[in-house]
């Protein structure tokens, strides 16, 4: 086995799936979460959606991306949230995909409500 191959079947080895509450919404695409890491144990953290580009919440864009803000906020209200993730970011955010036990995907659902471009 190459060091490549073993490295990249190191990294899927480390990977893992939490259940989460969410605190509040940053901006469309970043959010804070109460992870359930174990039993009666949980982490707050902050999590940027993987997938996914949402407008900035300033500038030219500002009227985007408080939309794109507002739709995840709704999105994720009253919900359990699954996140699966393997890594950081270079700020220190969790990069995850985000599901709710419906089933439904946010990056997915981001881009097609027209708030977010596929990354």
């Amino acid at each position: 086995m190459s060091l490549r191959l073993a490295r990249e079947a190191f990294l899927v080895l480390i990977c893992w799936t939490v259940i989460a509450a969410p605190v509040r919404v940053i901006d469309g695409d970043t959010l804070v979460v109460d992870a359930k890491i174990w039993s009666g144990l949980t982490a707050r953290e902050t999590v940027r959606v993987l997938g996914v580009n949402a407008p900035e919440m300033h500038g030219a864009t500002k009227a985007a991306g408080e939309e794109a803000r507002a739709y995840t906020v709704l999105w994720v209200t009253d919900q359990q949230l699954r996140l699966v993730t393997c890594q950081r970011d270079s700020f220190g955010r969790i990069l995850a995909t985000i599901t709710r036990n419906d089933g439904r995907n946010l990056t997915l659902d981001l881009i097609d409500a027209g708030h977010g471009v596929k990354r």
